[in-house]
């Protein structure tokens, strides 16, 4: 099994050496990437450029000066993972939650798991990283030179290994239009939004789709006038709820999905989306586009409910501003625009880094795994958290994940391939992807991403065994959701609160709900009846015989 280090013996030497880790930001993967290092008696040192841990789950008032590119929330966000997949692995979510929360308890979750764990004394607030490379013997030594600035001035430090956690929504991406610079209505990013106050009884164009782009145009168009969206090729819908009235990664997160043909479950949720969401018939969506799959995805089910009312209207691609409006490539146009908010999405930039040629090529992002560049010497520079999820699971699982998988790869557990296959690999993800998308674009599998992680590190759980010794608990782990602790059950750092986890992880869907129902009156759904356990142990044999065959 090979999974970390490099083959050299210099570099085994390094990793032996390796003990203090620098990690650049304390959001959720900032958080994990701390409890992960002081698991294998690591010596982490975090720094936060804001005064607040929690990362994007952190609300700002909109022209806060002192973090003027700080993540933040806006007033009406709310989770699109449910709480049955949401969090770390090892700390489910609170009892009180319903399925998608706001981004308030969000942040008091990631407070309750610093504090759990005692992570917040590892971290150093108001300290902006504004230099990072190679330190002067890396060659020999693979430690990075660290400069920041704080409240006592600029300091410096090496480290042995560094993470960057700092995340993907930090520089907005905002694109220039002819004329847009005599426009003089409103104008901001979606990283600049908050409410929807200021938009009432107003014409509102938002550019741009995305989680965040819907959630805007949704919350805009309860108040507006009018509210167009614009988009060059359209995007995809993804419904929190499924046809079943439970959330959607709960009923399409589970294990044994993931033995069917990809071509299978691609037919299944066009399917189950396409029926409910006529994207293409309502003109959100372009078909036309070379066979390429949209790379922006909606993930709120009142969406079209809004356009159907007429609250949002479709527009092509922006071709132009004037003083007072906007024109479209298909030579249509808004003569009165108020306003315009553009959700354009983020630039993927590391303004400390000396040099980026490591983490970025002219093709795109290098990274192996989607956390080591590829073409660096020495592995001790890892990339938490950058890739976009389009499948049941919690990006805060996998950056939890990435960052236990990233220890052990440090701590010689685990062997990385030789650097040419590496560069291989980042090639053949590209390709694939370019094959899908048109473009690079990092998206994973969650489930699939994650199992893979876990096989490296030992703590994939193998369902043969758990049909001998727990025969229970290996049924719900075929055809119960995939939850966090799923990676939490075996392997370095198992919890035991695991088994327990995942043998509810039915019931946790509509637990913040449930106030008229006693806990002990609630079954796990339809894992409880003598039939429903024979026909379910069947099936796990003809799929474990399956998976094995193609094994």
């Amino acid at each position: 099994m090979r999974c970390g280090i490099t083959s050299s013996e210099k570099s085994d030497s390094i990793m032996k050496q390796l003990e203090r880790v620098a990690i650049i930001g304390s959001g959720p993967s900032g958080l994990a990437a701390i409890k992960s290092c002081l698991e294998e008696g690591l010596k982490p040192q975090a720094f936060e450029r804001t005064d607040k841990l929690g990362g994007v789950w952190v609300y700002r008032e909109s022209g806060d000066q002192r973090y003027p590119e700080a993540a933040s929330s806006y007033d009406s966000l709310k989770i699109n993972t449910s709480r049955t997949f949401f969090g770390f692995t090892d700390f489910p979510c609170p009892d009180d939650w319903t399925a998608f929360v706001s981004h308030q308890k969000c942040l008091a979750y990631m407070q309750d798991y610093a504090k759990t764990f005692d992570l917040e004394r590892y971290i150093k607030f108001n300290s902006e990283v504004t230099h990072l490379s190679p330190s002067d013997d890396y060659e020999t030594t693979g430690q990075w030179k660290l400069r920041y600035r704080s409240s006592s001035g600029v300091q410096e430090d090496v480290f042995d290994a560094v993470m960057i956690c700092s995340g993907q929504y930090t520089h907005a991406n905002l694109p220039m239009y002819p004329g847009q610079e005599i426009y003089r209505g409103n104008a901001c990013t979606g990283s600049a939004y908050r409410n929807n106050k200021e938009y009432a009884d107003k014409t509102v164009l938002v550019v741009g789709g995305g989680v965040s782009g819907g959630d805007i145009a949704i919350d805009i168009s309860n108040v507006s006038k009018q509210t167009y969206m614009s988009s060059r090729h359209g995007f995809d819908m993804y419904a929190l709820l499924a046809t079943n009235g439970w959330p959607s990664d709960v009923s399409y997160g589970c294990r044994y999905q993931q033995y069917l043909p990809p071509s299978l479950i691609s037919w299944l949720r066009k399917r189950r989306d396409g029926n409910r969401f006529p994207l293409h018939e309502m003109g959100f969506r372009d078909c036309s586009s070379d066979g390429k799959l949209p790379t922006s995805v909606i993930a709120n089910d009142n969406f079209v409910n809004q356009a159907l009312c007429g609250r949002i209207l479709p527009k092509p691609a922006v071709k132009g501003f004037s003083e007072h409006g906007v024109s479209f490539i298909d030579d249509s146009s808004i003569s009165d625009l108020d306003a315009v908010v553009f959700c354009t999405g983020y630039k993927m930039e590391f303004p400390y880094l000396t040099d980026n040629s490591p983490i970025f090529s002219k093709a795109g992002l290098d990274l192996y795994k989607l956390i080591f560049p590829a073409t660096l010497k020495h592995k001790t520079l890892a990339c938490i958290g950058f890739f976009k999820n389009v499948s049941s699971g919690s990006p805060v699982s996998v950056q939890d994940m990435q960052t236990r998988w990233t220890v052990q790869v440090w701590k010689g557990n685990c062997l990385l391939p030789p650097k040419e296959e590496m560069i291989e690999a980042v090639a053949r993800r590209r390709k694939e992807e370019h094959a899908l998308y048109g473009r690079d674009v990092l998206m994973i599998q969650a489930i699939g991403y994650n199992d893979a992680l876990a096989r490296d590190m030992g703590c994939y759980p193998s369902l043969v065994s758990l049909l001998i010794s727990d025969p229970r608990l290996a049924l719900h782990m075929l055809f119960s959701p995939v939850v966090p602790a799923t990676y939490r059950l075996v392997g370095p750092h198992s919890w035991e609160g695991a088994r327990d986890v995942i043998l509810n992880s039915w019931n946790t869907a509509f637990l913040g709900t449930c106030s008229l129902v006693l806990n002990k009156e609630r079954s796990t759904l339809p894992l409880c009846t003598p039939k429903i356990y024979i026909v379910l142990l069947t099936l796990m044999i003809l799929f474990l015989s399956y998976g094995l065959a193609q094994g």
